[in-house]
């Protein structure tokens, strides 16, 4: 351990409350370990403690970064959480996000979001789809150097600096996998396969998907892909005239988001519980839908974890060390272990 500044001070009870997002009564109650307090804020407050007070002891600044997310409302509140986690317990790291729905935004209004403040910025994180304005905004930021990681989703034609999340192409053949064993083994067993923009993690994901049932599910087969948009009305009306079309499927895996809409056109035809439904990304919502036994299994990550691992290796990247971060584990969900 460095040794402690001349003008170090121990937070205050003021400061750690403001950190952890709760009143100054309950980091009272903590720090003198009375009853009252729920584990998860008594976890969060101990951990702004710990922050402030390794920021307090060390000479170095903080460390100012950026993160712009491209997705679906579900995603990006589970980002937004991880973000908040992060900054509360991340010693030396501010991190500031910003938020489109992917459904609403036009990729130009983040391309010049990331070129704008991404400059003012140590470094930047980044879950986008493809698209050559988003290319052109890192590549800009990587000439200026500000390094950039993309975080869940990659996009290597940008020539970022590195790649935080899950191998999405393992993540799609555990898919596989999961509807594979659960459908009966005879011919003619459809699958519906659901995506929507042009996320290089829904490619990869596909893919994987795909090698799994031809080695080994060859009598399954996978219908036409649906395409939605990450909005649950509209998934839920695309999917709906899909149903009304062709019927419905035995399986649907689902790598894109809008899980919402998808179950309630189940609902509406009473297929909720019959249906195999395999989805991507642990959040409020589609844990409810795992809880209700709509969704029977839910592939995910830990997004604090990754966000943290994000700004970490952004921090030493400006301490000179380099390296290509590990893939992230993937995680997989059911109603028995889908608590946050």
């Amino acid at each position: 351990m460095p040794p402690a500044r001349p003008d170090w001070k121990t937070p205050t009870i003021r400061e750690i409350a403001a950190l952890a997002g709760v009143g100054p009564a309950t980091v009272d109650r903590v720090l003198n370990n009375r009853e009252g307090v729920r584990t998860k804020t008594r976890q969060r407050v101990l951990g702004a403690l710990e922050k402030l007070r390794q920021e307090a002891g060390s000479a170095e600044g903080k460390t100012e970064l950026r993160l712009f997310c491209d997705s679906g409302e579900g995603f990006n509140a589970a980002m937004r959480r991880a973000v908040e986690e992060v900054n509360r317990r991340l010693p030396g790291i501010v991190l500031h996000d910003h938020y489109e729905r992917t459904s609403q935004t036009d990729p130009m209004v983040l391309a010049r979001e990331i070129t704008e403040h991404g400059l003012e910025a140590k470094g930047a994180v980044v879950i986008a789809r493809e698209h050559p304005a988003i290319n052109r905004a890192i590549r800009r930021l990587e000439a200026a150097g500000v390094p950039v990681v993309c975080l869940t989703t990659d996009l290597p034609s940008s020539r970022r600096s590195a790649y935080v999340g899950n191998d999405q192409y393992a993540a799609g053949s555990v898919a596989g996998l999961l509807i594979g064993n659960a459908l009966e083994k005879c011919e003619g067993r459809r699958i519906l396969f659901v995506m929507s923009e042009p996320f290089r993690c829904q490619q990869e994901r596909e893919m994987g998907f795909r090698r799994t049932l031809r080695n080994d599910f060859p009598y399954l087969r996978i219908e036409e892909r649906v395409i939605v948009d990450d909005d649950p009305g509209n998934a839920h009306a695309q999917f709906s005239q899909y149903i009304e079309a062709n019927g419905p499927p035995a399986a649907i895996y689902n790598v894109a988001g809008a899980n919402r809409g998808l179950a309630r056109a189940l609902k509406d035809i009473g297929r909720a519980e019959e249906t195999v439904f395999v989805g991507h990304e642990l959040t409020p919502h589609s844990r409810l839908l795992l809880e209700e036994k709509v969704m029977d299994y839910v592939i995910s990550h830990d997004f604090a974890a990754e966000v943290a691992m994000a700004a970490r290796w952004i921090r030493e990247w400006h301490q000179g060390l380099r390296s290509d971060p590990p893939h992230t584990p993937i995680l997989v969900h059911t109603r028995y272990n889908c608590g946050f």
